[in-house]
């Protein structure tokens, strides 16, 4: 399955829009450790610029994350043996079919089409990689704003993101939780302007309160921003 079907030209391209592909191998880190022929490594640099050691056969992913996933529910999938495939449904986990052994790639990518078909009916049209590798570098954007303290934008560009992602149903929980972690960081923030004004330092607590007001309009945040910042240019008067 592994050259048939996962190094194939076409199956790769496939694969980009219509599936994730999720192994249980076990074994890796021994393997490596004892120079298997297949399990020869390179090295190379990960997102966060730190020097990773990836296996050849799987490029990408370290013989760690290859163990990682072997101990995940993965395996339960493979109940009739192994060589197993099994298409799983990403909303319940439940299996919808499965084969066990070789097969070849134009079979695979059938019934990828079938499956997809069902979820699509029952669940709405899935999002593209590319979209959703877009929402997580906002994600990760959005976080660096909050922890540097601009948390007006942190707060703006988040609500931006939640009303992008409401097509999309799972994304778009997931969206809206992240929403609540950042505004609660933002509320934190209030909790240090509300002290700012007490010393007496109301310019500087006007200063960001006014756009962190507009930024929380319509959330529970929204009444409390707005009375911080009415006291804050009251007494600045």
């Amino acid at each position: 399955m592994h050259r048939s079907v996962l190094q194939n030209k076409k199956y790769i391209k496939f694969a980009e829009k219509n599936s994730v592909e999720v192994m249980a191998i076990s074994g890796a880190q021994k393997a490596v450790k004892e120079g298997h022929a297949k399990a020869g490594t390179y090295k190379a640099k990960n997102a966060a610029g730190e020097e990773v050691e990836y296996l050849l056969e799987f490029p990408g992913m370290t013989a760690a994350q290859l163990d990682k996933l072997a101990r995940s529910g993965a395996s339960k999938y493979n109940e009739r043996g192994i060589p197993n495939t099994t298409i799983v449904n990403p909303h319940n986990l439940e299996a919808m079919t499965a084969f066990k052994g070789s097969q070849a790639a134009g079979y695979v990518m059938d019934e990828v089409t079938k499956a997809r078909k069902v979820l699509t009916a029952s669940y709405g049209k899935g999002i593209a990689r590319k979209k959703y590798r877009k929402i997580r570098e906002t994600q990760d954007q959005i976080k660096k704003d909050a922890a540097d303290g601009n948390f007006a934008k942190a707060v703006g560009d988040v609500m931006k993101l939640e009303k992008s992602t409401v097509k999309f149903a799972t994304v778009h929980t997931m969206i809206v939780a992240f929403r609540g972690e950042i505004v609660g960081m933002a509320g934190k923030h209030l909790d240090e302007l509300e002290a700012l004004i007490g010393r007496g330092e109301k310019k500087a607590a006007a200063k960001e309160l006014g756009p962190l007001t507009r930024a929380l309009k319509g959330t529970d945040l929204e009444a409390r921003a707005a009375e911080l910042l009415a006291k804050a240019k009251a007494k600045a008067e």
